[in-house]
Parts: C-alpha cells; sequence; structure tokens
C-alpha cells in the first residue's frame, strides 16, 4: 500500500480482540477508532506526526480502527494516504463490534482511544487523544509502565 501502512485484515476479517492482539503479540497498543465522516477524528490527524514520533520511541504500536459502515475499500485506502495514517489498520465489523461491546471496550461516539497492554488485556478504552500531546504520553507511559 505505502511506506509505514499495514492493513491486519486483508486476509480476512478481524473478528475479536484476541485475533487483532495475536497479530500483534507482545505489542503494546495505541487503537484509534475513528470515520470518514467523523470531524473530531480527522481534526486529531493532525497531530499524527508528533504521536507517531512517540509511539515509535516507545515501541507502542498504533492501530486504526476504522467505523465506517459502508465505505468502498479504495476509499478508505485512499483516505489513509490522504491524512498519512501510518500504522496498522482493521475495520470494525459486526463480529468485532460485538466482541469490543461484551468485553465493555467499545463506548458509543468517536473519536475513541485504547490503550492495550502487551499482554493483549485493555488498560484504558478512554484514552487520551492525540492532541493533548505531552498528557497522552504521560498516560501511556503511566500505563504501559514505561
Amino acid at each position: 500500500m505505502a511506506p509505514d501502512i499495514y492493513i491486519l485484515d486483508k486476509e480476512a476479517p478481524i473478528k475479536s480482540l484476541e485475533e487483532l492482539t495475536d497479530k500483534l503479540k507482545g505489542k503494546p497498543l495505541y487503537i484509534d477508532r475513528w470515520a470518514t465522516w467523523c470531524n473530531p477524528c480527522i481534526e486529531q490527524f493532525k497531530y499524527s506526526t508528533d504521536l507517531h514520533n512517540f509511539l515509535k520511541d516507545n515501541k507502542i504500536e498504533i492501530v486504526y480502527l476504522n467505523s465506517d459502515k459502508d465505505l468502498d475499500e479504495q476509499k478508505w485506502f485512499e483516505f489513509i494516504i490522504d491524512h498519512n495514517l501510518k500504522g496498522y489498520h482493521i475495520r470494525l465489523n459486526n463480529a468485532l463490534g460485538i466482541d469490543l461491546t461484551r468485553k465493555g471496550i467499545y463506548i458509543p461516539g468517536l473519536p475513541q482511544y485504547i490503550i492495550i497492554g502487551k499482554d493483549g488485556n485493555l488498560i484504558e478504552n478512554k484514552a487520551l487523544k492525540p492532541s493533548t500531546g505531552e498528557k497522552l504520553h504521560n498516560q501511556l507511559k503511566e500505563k504501559l509502565n514505561l
């Protein structure tokens, strides 16, 4: 697709948090749940360079979880490229949505930011947003024991 952009569910949909964390085994995750129609989500993408630098320096992977229901795959790819969303990408499908809801991770409303530990367990489902800068960095360091 492009350097530093990876589609995790290209071969098959990811249906659970376990499937996601198995693909990125042993890595802490910062999940950004977003949609193309969500202006607050798009506004946060302006802070991605600083965020990506911090995450890379601290060996935290970013996963962009797209929540659009009827978005054409090509338009999704173009949106990712246009907004320079480097990292891992997946789409929210019914099975994954049910799993995240059952585990108390999914909350209504966008954007949503989630911290998952190296062990694959939820640490925070209402993490700070990228525009908070240093506050988010400190939250990630504290929650992930960095």
